[in-house]
């Protein structure tokens, strides 16, 4: 067959194509707009978080203001509320909380940190802030309690003393209860540290202290003395007091709840063990858990409730679990994770009252779960916050605007269409606090879209700083489910990798680990379909550039030449037929990537044009279109050929060699080492003689890794000749906590080594090809955007631009036919190629007034209105029309050009030591327009556009490699990333936004009355069975002598400024009581006056009749 003339083929296409070769320029066209930023209006901020905290360690719950706080293991608190009502406060050192506790209706929050730091946060102001900080020296703080309407706060300590606090002034009292008053003087070993405090709720002068060593001891605090002394062989964990205060429970180390009096201490009344009640495994006598944590609440109509943790039998199947006794009833709910801690939403905080418990909330350690105690069954009532982002780990995280204002509404009425769950309660959330401010935003509606690793992807309403979960869709649930597979294997076939979303169109695009792409389109009503796909060879080159082939003759169809739709079962398993799709985003087209038709490449990259109905797709060897219109693949080329075609003199060498990959290894952190170990499974047909190449290549990337990251993909590596792992295997790599982030560069240099080397998987290469290896060129950014490419043109040409790893970036044109369904794409790639320094992380383009243009992602009706307002404006054939700027982000560099001729106008190199930027935005601020980029190393840099002059430059973030994956810019100069497994954080680098988002935020202290205490009966009082308060003032107040300077240190905060009202918290209530009384006189007063003058008119009015018939006898009346 004779030999193909490609430069023939180009000049037939550019005849087709008028004008479309850009000529270069050597005048730089500056732009008509100036932006008026400075410096100082930029500076990073956090704005708020949403998920669920990270490793919690402690819980805390206001009955009346109906706020929940909750500590972390890195000394950080999340208080949540209602809707619009989140705040995360962060302690000065990152030691974990281990104790948090409300001041119940008094805007105020008790946190005790594992550095033995007892801080007062103020929570009446926006931002809560530290008004006090007690710092402990030689006792180190074990436990707290504070009861409710109380100012004193007890501190066990690992001594075995207790102190009292004053949470007013934050100093401690002279009165104190030392070990060796409590116990008993025959006892000669130390008790231990003081595991828990509890003050009995009908008489404020008793409290429980319970030591390590199982000891407890009832205490007077107005005698000073113990009255009476318990002792127990099992260690304690938690003390609650029944209601009346005649009687306690104690839960145990062995599984076991022992029932105690106060009048009693030779033994325990009755014994509660869950095993008691089965006969086979009490005879087994087989181990069980302990238990927690124990609480005792009484009910009016019903018996009294014990809600207690632990318990179960201690083998290795057993699960967490929280078990409801009421009488003879006893249900065990068995959770999904560790029991951190649980409270029970009750009707009253007084603790001597009837408790009637509403709800149960339950701390697990990976999600917060709400149970129903007024409905059988104790069903979950489901969370209206965003608390369950982990359900399935992360993957990547997409913002977008909802410009036209329709997207957001149709997903909430598809998801108000969805039927309620069953087994689910329909009582409303009890947490329910604070003062939201969400209704006052009016500004555009905001979506985050997340993929995560089981298949779905979550919508999000990110609108006025918050985020709410709207819908919910399953990726996997169009293929069928594989026999022999196991959830994992599933879970990896199925994990999202890249998101791809058009608002306009309402047309989603995903992209799985196993490089199957999935179109969908939104549609509120169910629908009957059948899925169409299509599979792409990306190592066979089709289109344009391909070569000559012998067994096909592709002369006379070189252009637009297409692949052929594939059955449903020879992809992933796919449903096959028409079936049902549920109300939402709905799929009728798939396309499935692989290379040599075994496996499928490691990295995709996506860009949609929804106008022309284009999708194209790059790799880290070619770059594809398809046609979504007629389902067909357009062309498939390697990227490698059309840098050579577009610039026939670069040589191999201009190219980045395979060797010099490694530069970049720590700025690509894309995939886990779980989907590593997914990834090489597909390249098991390589057979490795030796392992040089493999320690040639990690040696030089040991610097960006761990040893124990290193040591797995060698392990991996020394394998890859059978490289399917086995199930216990792939269960050990899960669970022994090592998904770490793994170098995608790194990655990809490694199996393009392996096969360009070794030679193993040949795709019939010429001669030329075969005399040296080469890497080919990774696809690192795809655009698609209608520029003005020359003067003479008048209108718009839509356009793919193309980013490679080696810096390239170059553009293809297309000549789009109106009718789309008979007629194809005309392709052409242009003659321009641009070179940066570092791989091309981000392309935007701006018109001549700074406004950043969409590309064509806007829909036809839209284009043309535009199009006319532009002529209706400018009917002179004014140049400036056609201006237009595009701001270029490489690794290293940012540069702005100018169309047509597409000159440099300004250059900016990041220094060396800010890393290398691995995300890039262009953001319309209030003042003007910017660029602001992320680095490697946790910088953020703003720039001016387009002089690219610095306005930020500062390491704000940690150089982690989960935040470089999922950091995304959003708006108005925000950003988002996960800082943690299960949170994400939202900040904000422009001051002007971050005013606006405070303005928005809610308070969490909201204006509520007090519960009153409950009144004590006639016959109760004369019986003794009555409330006995104590003046804790007089008893621990400064008038007792004692030395405390010694023990603690009180460091003043900086929350002090708006908390004047808590500090004189008693004496507010009387200045408002005495306002009050003073108004309630005044008025009386102003009453009295009226009756006196009324009085006064009256006297003066029989004065007057008395004169006027004074001297009158009584026949001249």
């Amino acid at each position: 067959m004779p030999k193909m003339n490609f430069k023939r083929v180009l000049e037939a296409l550019s005849g087709n194509i008028s004008g479309l070769s850009s000529s270069s320029s050597n005048q730089n066209i500056e732009p008509n707009f100036s932006s008026t930023l400075t410096a100082d209006q930029f500076q990073p901020y956090k704005i708020s978080r949403h998920g669920f905290p990270y490793r919690p360690t402690a819980f805390a719950y206001d009955p009346v203001q109906k706020l929940i706080a909750i500590g972390t293991y890195a000394g950080t608190i999340r208080i949540i509320g209602c809707d619009g009502v989140d705040r995360y406060i962060t302690h000065e050192s990152d030691k974990p909380v281990i104790n948090l506790i409300f001041l119940n209706n008094q805007g105020a929050l008790i946190s005790v940190c594992a550095d033995d730091a007892i801080h007062l946060w103020n929570l009446r102001q926006t931002q809560p802030a530290i008004l006090h900080s007690l710092q402990f020296n030689r006792e180190r703080i074990t436990c707290c309690n504070l009861p409710h309407g109380s100012k004193w706060l007890y501190i066990g300590t690992d001594k075995g003393n207790v102190h009292l606090c004053h949470i007013e002034s934050f100093t401690l009292s002279g009165y104190s209860i030392s070990w060796n008053k409590a116990i008993e003087l025959s006892q000669k070993s130390h008790p231990g540290q003081v595991i828990a405090i509890s003050e009995n709720p009908c008489n404020e002068s008793r409290i429980i202290i319970a030591f390590q060593c199982g000891s407890f001891v009832l205490w007077d605090l107005k005698q000073k003395q113990a009255l009476q002394r318990y002792f127990c062989n099992n260690t304690i964990h938690q003390v609650c007091w029944h209601q009346e205060g005649k009687q306690f429970m104690c839960s145990h180390n062995d599984g076991l709840i022992s029932l105690w009096s106060v009048t009693s201490s030779a033994k325990p009344l009755d014994f509660q063990h869950l095993i008691l009640y089965n006969k086979s495994l009490r005879e087994a006598q087989q181990a069980t858990t302990p238990i927690e944590k124990v609480d005792w609440l009484g009910c009016t109509d019903t018996e009294s409730l014990v809600i207690f943790s632990g318990g179960l039998l201690d083998d290795y199947d057993s699960q967490p679990s929280i078990t409801i006794m009421q009488g003879k009833s006893i249900t065990v709910l068995e959770m999904g994770s560790p029991v951190v801690d649980f409270i029970a939403v009750s009707s009253t905080p007084w603790k001597c009252d009837n408790q009637d418990p509403t709800d149960i909330l339950i701390l697990l350690n990976k999600e917060l779960v709400v149970l129903d105690l007024k409905t059988p069954g104790y069903p979950c009532i489901e969370p209206p916050h965003a608390l369950d982002i982990h359900d399935s780990p992360v993957t990547c995280l997409e913002f977008f605007l909802d410009t036209d204002a329709t997207l957001l509404p149709t997903l909430q009425h598809i998801a108000a269409l969805k039927p309620h769950n069953s087994n689910s309660s329909k009582k409303a959330w009890p947490i329910s606090g604070g003062e939201s401010k969400m209704g006052d935003y009016e500004g555009i509606p905001e979506l985050l879209v997340s993929g995560h690793a089981d298949g779905s992807v979550r919508f999000w309403d990110a609108t006025a700083g918050f985020l709410k979960p709207i819908y919910k869709l399953r990726t996997y649930k169009i293929f069928h489910r594989a026999r022999n597979s196991s959830g994992d294997e599933e879970e990896d076939l199925c994990r999202i990798t890249n998101i791809a979303l058009c608002t306009h169109t309402q047309t989603l695009i995903t992209t799985n680990v196993s490089s199957t792409i999935i179109i969908y389109k939104l549609n509120a009503s169910e629908i009957h379909t059948e899925i169409s796909t299509l599979s792409v060879n990306i190592s066979e080159e089709i289109g344009i550039l391909a070569p000559p082939s012998s067994d096909q003759n592709h002369s006379s169809n070189l252009v637009g030449l297409h692949g052929e739709a594939s059955s449903n079962e020879e992809l992933n398993h796919a449903k096959s037929g028409s079936f049902r799709q549920s109300p939402g985003f709905q799929s009728n087209f798939l396309c499935l990537l692989s290379d040599d038709g075994t496996s499928p490449p490691m990295s995709v990259f996506l860009s949609v044009d929804t106008v022309n109905n284009l999708l194209s797709v790059g790799t880290i060897m070619s770059l594809c279109v398809i046609d979504l219109t007629q389902k067909s693949l357009l062309f498939n080329v390697n990227t490698n050929n059309v840098l050579l075609s577009i610039d026939g003199k670069m040589q191999i060498s201009k190219l980045r060699a395979a060797g010099d990959f490694v530069v970049n290894f720590k700025t690509k952190c894309k995939q886990s080492l779980y989907y590593f170990a997914s990834q090489l499974r597909f390249y098991k047909t390589y057979i490795i003689k030796n392992n040089s190449l493999v320690l040639l290549i990690l040696t030089q990337c040991k610097i960006f890794m761990s040893n124990l990251l290193l040591y797995q993909i060698l392990q991996f590596c020394s394998k890859l000749h059978s490289i399917k792992l086995q199930k216990s295997e792939k269960k050990w790599i899960k669970h022994a906590n090592l998904k770490m982030f793994c170098l995608d560069n790194c990655f990809q240099s490694l199996i393009l080594k392996l096969k360009n080397t070794y030679h193993v998987l040949s795709r019939g290469s010429s001669s030329n090809d075969s005399d040296q290896p080469r890497l080919n060129e990774c696809v690192t950014l795809l655009t698609f955007s209608s520029t003005h490419l020359r003067k003479s043109y008048n209108s718009m040409i839509p356009c793919l631009w193309v980013g490679t790893q080696s810096g390239c970036l170059f553009s293809i044109a297309f000549n789009n036919s109106d009718r789309r369904n008979n007629h194809r794409v005309a392709i052409l790639p242009l003659g321009t190629l641009l070179q940066l320094n570092g791989a091309i992380v981000s392309c935007v383009f701006m018109s001549s007034t700074g406004q950043v243009l969409e590309g064509s992602t806007k829909l036809p009706s839209q284009l043309a209105s535009e199009e006319k307002a532009d002529h209706d404006h400018d009917t002179t054939g004014d140049a400036s029309r056609d201006i237009q700027f595009m701001v270029v982000t490489s690794e290293r560099q940012v540069k702005t050009f100018s169309f047509p001729g597409l000159s440099c106008i300004h250059v900016y190199d990041l220094p060396l030591e800010c890393g290398q930027f691995i995300r890039s935005s262009v953001d319309t601020l209030m003042s003007g327009v910017c660029s602001a980029c992320y680095t490697s190393n946790g910088h953020i840099v703003v720039l001016t556009l387009p002089s690219l002059n610095t306005l930020l430059n500062v390491a704000y973030l940690p150089t982690d490699e989960r935040i470089a994956h999922t950091f995304c810019f959003t708006s108005d100069g925000q950003a988002m990333f996960l800082p943690t497994p299960t949170e994400i954080q939202r900040i904000a680098y422009y001051g002007g936004i971050h005013e606006n988002v405070q303005e928005l935020v809610g308070h969490l202290f909201f204006p509520c009355p007090d519960v009153e205490k409950p009144a004590t009966g006639f016959l109760k009082g004369l019986f003794g069975g009555g409330y006995t308060s104590l003046d804790r003032d007089s008893l621990f107040g400064e008038n007792v002598n004692g030395k405390t300077k010694s023990i603690a240190k009180l460091i003043p905060g900086t929350g002090g400024s708006s908390f004047e009202g808590f500090r004189h918290g008693e004496f507010s209530k009387l200045k408002n009581q005495v306002v009050e009384r003073g108004e309630r006189l005044g008025e009386l007063e102003e009453a009295t006056q009226r009756l006196h003058d009324s009085a006064s008119r009256f006297s003066a009015v029989s004065h007057a009749v008395m004169l006027k018939y004074k001297n009158k006898k009584w026949y001249q009346m």
